[in-house]
């Protein structure tokens, strides 16, 4: 079984996982404007990532 990593589906889902991260710590700073819209887009991402997987 041959999995190609290099797929928009992967790579969307690599690069929305540290957006969460990043929502997380300005969260636990105290900066929720900046922590709203960083969940967001990786939130986005995600359903992205899912939507291309389920396609």
């Amino acid at each position: 079984m041959d999995i190609d990593f290099f797929t928009p589906e992967w790579i969307g889902l690599a690069l929305s996982l540290p957006v969460i991260y990043s929502a997380w710590f300005e969260y636990s700073a105290r900066n929720t404007r900046d922590a709203k819209l960083l969940a967001g887009v990786g939130v986005g991402g995600l359903l992205l990532s899912a939507a291309g997987f389920a396609l």
